[in-house]
């Protein structure tokens, strides 16, 4: 697990206010303590890694299920979807839905297919975390299809493993068929197999959520899904209402930035770390990555709008869930 235990230099806080129109959320630090997945739900985040004290990021998400029903953190970011079933099962539950933070980053990817391609039963498939939200949608699309032993816990564990393709789409000799991933590990791999002298066009880049609409275009109307979303300890909102509003203010902000300024981001965190192999260990990606899968309007990390993300709540989380849930 990576502790980011940072604190803002004068100079760097006076060049983020300046770019702010509310500039007072940027001086004020706060008491609370933060669990999340390093990866997408890292970058609106951002500011939450780079101010605070206790806030801590792992690219083990499988430790961060248990922790909803305990009290050890505030704040939890984690799948909305499985949290929602967890808090299901729960007679009182501890935690609460409070933001989505993503909602549209998934891809399936086909090696060495033509266009219009899709995956079918009996294909070499891989993915991640089969609980989890791009499953659901791949499962509604195209069926219960993936083998068991291609699921990795982590998309970091998947984007390891696929980093070992060669030339001729396989993997110690064994052809892969089909990947669901995300960004930006999207990016990164692209970048990595043309490096190693992968012919990246003959990789079909299948946007999920577009699939997922196209195929539930009647019954879900929302441009993305649910995704990470935070999640807020009920007694230390109840014990720190304005706290908890000055946090969201500023996640909010964030969120503006990393959609409509990603240069402006990617620059605010290299001031606080130089070494982009500490960004990575610390985010889950670098600011080259940020800049490369948010720019020109982008939004690769499908980070939920602030004009939107007010009405990306519990019910449509119940909502996508009924959908999904009917493959049962």
């Amino acid at each position: 697990m990576k502790k980011s235990v940072l604190i803002l230099s004068a100079f760097l806080i006076s060049t983020l206010t300046s770019c702010h129109a509310s500039t007072n959320i940027y001086n004020e630090k706060f008491d609370y303590k933060l669990l999340m997945p390093v990866g997408a739900p890292a970058l609106p985040l951002y500011m939450e890694i780079l101010m605070e004290d206790n806030v801590e990021t792992t690219s083990t998400p499988t430790t961060i299920p248990p922790e909803f029903s305990n009290e050890n953190y505030d704040f939890l970011v984690f799948d909305s979807t499985q949290v929602a079933n967890i808090l299901k099962q729960q007679e009182n539950p501890l935690y609460e839905f409070k933001l989505m933070l993503t909602g549209g980053n998934f891809h399936v990817l086909g090696f060495n297919k033509e266009v219009g391609s899709t995956p079918n039963e009996g294909e070499n498939i891989y993915s991640f975390q089969k609980t989890g939200t791009a499953n659901k949608m791949f499962v509604n699309i195209y069926g219960n299809i993936i083998p068991e032993e291609n699921y990795f816990d982590a998309v970091g564990n998947l984007q390891t493993e696929l980093l070992k393709l060669d030339s001729n789409f396989s993997i110690e000799g064994e052809t892969i068929d089909w990947a669901v991933i995300s960004e930006p590990q999207l990016t990164n791999l692209m970048s990595k197999w043309s490096q190693n002298g992968i012919d990246t066009s003959k990789i079909l880049d299948i946007n999920l959520q577009k699939a997922f609409k196209e195929a539930n275009g009647d019954t879900y109307t929302y441009d993305y899904v649910p995704q990470a979303a935070l999640f807020v300890r009920k007694e230390y909102e109840k014990e720190n209402e304005e706290v908890v509003e000055k946090i969201v203010e500023r996640i909010n902000n964030a969120v503006n930035d990393v959609i409509n300024n990603p240069e402006n981001v990617a620059t605010t965190i290299d001031e606080k770390f130089s070494d982009q192999n500490e960004q990575t260990s610390t985010f889950g990606f670098n600011s080259t990555l940020i800049k490369n899968v948010q720019k020109d309007g982008r939004n690769g990390f499908g980070v939920v709008p602030t004009s939107i993300n007010e009405m990306m709540d519990e019910t449509v989380i119940n909502q996508f869930l009924s959908i999904v849930n009917q493959n049962k």
